[in-house]
């Protein structure tokens, strides 16, 4: 979830991944360690064309349904290879305990389980512990954040075949991002003094305002396919009983999470921040339908390994809310690429992923002054929803962007030629920041946005409020949930990949629901950033979305 600013982290130039804390701790030798080897892949332009054609409601291929065995073939490495691999890295160093390795779903990925004085030895390296920046986590990673794999490849012998496959290994080198989710829980005496900008929220305002509430929630004809699913890492957790008290107090059906996959332990010793209780309470309460949970297991902040869980769970829910992010320059174009990839795969498999847009507004990379913009990832990734923040207003009769809300321009992904028309207008209006500060080539983000501010939760036996994307996103997905329902019941497929679909419908303010057209999101050392405007905008996306009016696009 995106809780990621107020908790005070300033973001500043160069790699947050270089915030993880070495504690000065060694692995023990016999420690378990699993790494993952990233493959090159065959064909890689199959994906785009593949994404494409099953994206477009009037192409050919719209109503066609791929598979893993489908993408395997296309772009996976052949059995063979991946045995080849496999037993060459079985040659070393093989004296000092068992290793094994299997291949992932669509052979571009090899997963393997070892113990640490092995990996040292094969790598040449330690395998050290660091601290999260923010929370009580910890990971092992390579005690040298810089590292030649090639190099190391050719001392070891590799093959050719071998060591031209070879395009990355996850434990070696740079250090993954340390992920933040994006909310933030205060507490307030009472609804007179809220603890955000705006009014409160809650389900009930929330059914009225956004149009689920006249969602018929018939489930006799659904399928666990059209639910949705939130993704926590972090080892976040929620306690069952809260969702319980919470959805009993607004008068709404018990409906506890109906799958979780991974380790959801109060007494884990997780990181318990509120993010996987706002996902359960609202994707459980917007319209009333099933909800699973993924719990991060052996993800360590890799979102290529979770989506490679998500693709390899049989009937998982096609609407995914991941509130979880970080700049753009602490994953490096690298891990980018790897990610989009995945995404890609997601999209051809019908599942339609929305992705927080951050709480830091348009990031910088200062420290006291106004640097730079920082885009957030993967939330500006074009194979997903990025979804902004709004507050509710009366005194604005609506909605108006928060300060705190992330939007902006890629600097690793260019913009797609579906974002012209829309970007174009926008970059042509007034009162825009100077274009020194940002990448106005890049793919701009959001799409939509949501309420983000002073929502209620019941969390460990109280009652608070929270605000940050990592609500407009579930609650933004729970909508397009209903719509997936309603396309099943006309006997149509899950959505899919639709993020191009939304900037075809986009030319009319408000066509999705609330045109958010005043305001600003911003970052605190550079005043106002974007402005909101009729149409798309960098603060808000197309703003917030009603079920009437998706049902009416897409149903």
């Amino acid at each position: 979830m995106n809780i990621k600013a107020v908790i005070c982290l300033c973001l500043i130039a160069g790699s947050l991944g270089e915030l993880w804390n070495p504690t000065g701790e060694r692995s023990k030798r016999h420690q378990e360690v699993k790494f993952r080897i990233d493959l090159l892949k065959r064909n890689p332009e199959w994906l785009d064309k593949t994404l494409e054609a099953v994206s477009d409601p009037n192409g050919p291929m719209y109503e066609v349904y791929m598979t893993n065995e489908d993408i395997k073939q296309n772009i996976g490495r052949s059995d063979r290879e991946i045995k080849s691999v496999i037993r060459f890295f079985k040659k070393q160093c093989a004296s000092l305990c068992p290793l094994s390795g299997e291949a992932m779903i669509h052979n571009d990925f090899i997963k393997i389980k070892t113990c640490a004085a092995r990996y040292e030895c094969i790598f040449d390296t330690e395998l050290v512990r660091y601290k999260h920046p923010l929370y009580e986590k910890y990971i092992f990673h390579s005690a040298k954040t810089t590292y030649d794999l090639d190099a190391r490849l050719k001392e070891l012998n590799a093959p050719l075949g071998v060591r031209s496959i070879i395009t990355g290994i996850n434990k070696v080198g740079r250090l993954p991002p340390p992920l933040k989710y994006h909310g933030e829980i205060r507490r307030a005496k009472d609804d007179s003094t809220l603890p955000f900008e705006g009014d409160k929220v809650d389900p009930l305002i929330i059914r009225k305002n956004y149009g689920t509430d006249a969602f018929s929630t018939d489930t006799s004809s659904n399928n666990s396919q059209n639910s949705n699913c939130m993704i926590e890492f972090n080892s976040n957790y929620f306690k069952p009983s809260d969702i319980q008290v919470f959805q009993s107090h607004y008068n709404l059906p018990t409906n506890p999470l109906v799958q979780i996959i991974g380790n959801n332990d109060p007494d884990s010793g997780g990181a318990s921040l509120g993010e996987a209780t706002l996902d359960s309470s609202y994707l459980t309460t917007v319209i009333d339908q099933d909800t699973w949970g993924f719990f991060d297991g052996d993800w360590e902040f890799d979102f290529a390994s979770f989506t490679q869980d998500l693709m390899n769970t049989a009937n998982a829910p096609k609407i995914v809310s991941i509130s979880y992010g970080n700049p753009e320059s602490n994953f490096g174009d690298y891990n980018m690429n790897q990610c989009d990839d995945e995404f890609k795969k997601l999209g051809i498999l019908k599942f339609t992923i929305f992705i927080s847009s951050g709480d830091s507004g348009v990031g910088n990379t200062g420290y006291f002054w106004c640097g730079n913009y920082e885009p957030d990832y993967p939330t500006a990734s074009p194979y997903v929803v990025s979804v902004g923040g709004t507050y509710l207003s009366d005194d604005f009769g609506g909605e108006q962007p928060w300060n705190d809300g992330g939007g902006g321009f890629s600097n690793h992904n260019s913009r797609p030629s579906w974002q012209d028309d829309a970007v174009t207008k926008y970059l042509s209006s007034s009162n825009l920041p100077s274009s020194s500060l940002y990448n106005s080539s890049g793919r701009g983000y959001p799409d939509f946005s949501g309420y983000a501010t002073n929502l209620r939760i019941y969390y460990h036996d109280a009652w608070n409020y929270i605000g940050g994307t990592s609500a407009s996103c579930p609650i933004t997905a729970a909508v397009f949930t209903a719509i997936n329902i309603e396309r099943q019941r006309n006997g149509k497929g899950p959505l899919g990949y639709i993020t191009p679909q939304i900037y075809q419908h986009g030319n009319d303010a408000g066509a999705f629901g609330y045109d958010v057209t005043s305001g600003y999101n911003y970052q605190p050392n550079c005043a106002k950033a974007f402005p909101a405007h009729a149409g798309w905008d960098a603060a808000t996306g197309f703003g917030s979305v009603k079920y009437d009016k998706l049902l009416e696009i897409f149903g």
